[in-house]
């Protein structure tokens, strides 16, 4: 497992373990989108907000690239995630999850 630099992040592994409670098996692309949602706050939006930069089948995309980088490990993948919403929120740049394979996160 990957340490956190910035420390032990409480909401990813209770996020997890609500993605693991589920009793419908959620493919690990739809879980890293799911997951990014959450992470900007945007699970609640209005249909008409999921187009263009935050169009679904565009985040998929960027979320299987994000695996394949990870080795298909789905753990890394959102910890890459995490550490990215660290960078964005400490930095106040604004991001996506191409932005975690563009950045050198280690």
């Amino acid at each position: 497992m990957i340490e956190y630099i910035h420390g032990e992040n409480p909401f990813i592994k209770e996020t997890l373990n609500r993605f693991k409670a589920e009793k419908k098996k959620l493919n690990p692309v739809h879980k890293v989108v799911n997951v990014y949602f959450k992470l900007r706050g945007w699970d609640k939006m209005s249909r008409s907000f999921y187009k263009g930069r935050n169009a679904y089948p565009k985040l998929a995309r960027e979320a299987k690239q994000l695996l394949e980088m990870c080795g298909d490990d789905l753990e890394d993948a959102l910890w890459s995630i995490d550490q990215m919403k660290y960078l964005a929120d400490r930095d106040n740049f604004d991001w996506s999850i191409i932005t975690c394979l563009k950045h050198n996160l280690k």
